[in-house]
């Protein structure tokens, strides 16, 4: 994920305006580094909850879309990532995928550092909206703007603009997929160049041939699941779960992420909030997404953050397969458990410190 933020730092215009409440994913290894195997690989109906006569070779599970490149196309010095956000905020049947093409080969791209970053660029082509319980396409993009507003107060002119570009491609099953094409990228590289201008002409033939599916629907983990792990925080320090957890009556973990803006700008509420509860039994930690036990190299930036926002909670580092408990489709996700690390209701997706704060009224009045 921090590679892929780093390299795509232009985005499009509508899907900056969703990503104010957070950030979405692409699939993550255990090392915390971005890996991009899960969405170029064949896809199974385990994984994904999408039949294999459905899949293609590039897919996005959380919008529901997947498409195999023509026979014109061929990326020898570059390759695509799926850029799948899928739900924009949570539950809003509004789901939002595309593809981006680096000019750089998959295995220097998992190898990048941020000094190198510079040196690659990304390339844009088509993006895809997928809108749960519509009948029309006016209705499609109605509800998408109503979601802008929702999470932005107001909608501008340039989201109408960019809104008004999305036209219906595949209606099934009360969803109607929408797609918009990108302006061409002109920054490739030049031994690139012609594969990524070869991608970027066939658009229309790579949607015309889309395959479609029902969007995979992230819950989270259930309420009730135990949450016990061993790690360290940023100094270093190691930390115990069942510990930790029995110091409150209700603790809310927040996932979030160096690369996240989103994520930053709630970390001075939420100190607020963690000093608040204290008096009441409610604690706040933050666990990096990006920062891990096994891989350290944004622990300088996340401490940094810390600083800068005056952060005094606990943020700890991520430890392998930790969301296998705590999952996650994008930052900041924040889980609710009780003294005993058991999970407290729903997880919360996106930046909202009103819900945050209601959640953690709610269980400490029932821990009383």
């Amino acid at each position: 994920m921090k590679k892929l933020m780093i390299m795509s730092a232009v985005l499009l215009v509508l899907s900056t305006s969703f990503a104010l409440t957070g950030c979405g994913n692409t699939s993550s290894s255990t090392s915390g580094e971005s890996t991009i195997s899960d969405s170029k690989s064949e896809t199974t109906s385990e994984s994904t909850g999408v039949s294999k006569a459905e899949t293609a070779a590039y897919n996005c599970p959380g919008t529901g879309f997947g498409f195999d490149l023509p026979e014109s196309v061929k990326l020898t010095n570059g390759f695509l990532v799926m850029h799948d956000e899928g739900d924009v905020d949570y539950d809003s049947g509004v789901m939002n995928g595309w593809p981006v093409y680096f000019d750089v080969s998959e295995e220097k791209y998992n190898s990048i550092t941020e000094a190198d970053a510079g040196k690659f660029h990304s390339g844009f082509s088509f993006q895809i909206m997928c809108v749960k319980d519509v009948d029309t396409e006016e209705e499609a993009k109605d509800k998408i703007l109503a979601l802008v507003k929702k999470i932005k107060g107001e909608v501008g002119e340039e989201d109408r603009a960019s809104c008004s570009k999305f036209k219906m491609i595949h209606k099934e099953n009360g969803y109607i997929w929408l797609a918009s094409t990108n302006e061409r990228s002109d920054n490739i590289r030049e031994d690139c160049k012609d594969e990524y201008n070869a991608f970027y002409d066939a658009t229309d033939e790579i949607i015309s041939n889309m395959k479609f599916f029902t969007p995979q629907v992230w819950h989270g983990a259930e309420e009730g699941t135990s949450v016990s792990f061993e790690t360290v925080n940023l100094d270093g320090n190691p930390v115990n779960s069942k510990a930790l957890f029995a110091q409150n009556k209700v603790t809310m973990i927040n996932i979030w992420a160096t690369s996240c803006g989103p994520c930053i700008q709630e970390l001075p509420e939420l100190e607020a909030m963690d000093k608040e509860f204290e008096k009441k039994g409610g604690a706040i930690i933050g666990l990096l997404d990006d920062v891990w036990v096994s891989n350290m190299k944004y622990l300088d930036e996340a401490q940094s953050i810390i600083k800068e926002n005056g952060v005094t909670y606990p943020n700890l580092c991520a430890w392998e397969g930790y969301n296998d408990v705590l999952s996650h489709v994008g930052t900041p996700t924040t889980y609710f458990v009780d003294s005993q690390g058991r999970i407290l209701g729903d997880p919360i997706l996106g930046a909202n410190p009103k819900k945050y704060r209601e959640r953690m009224e709610e269980y400490l009045s029932q821990a009383e």
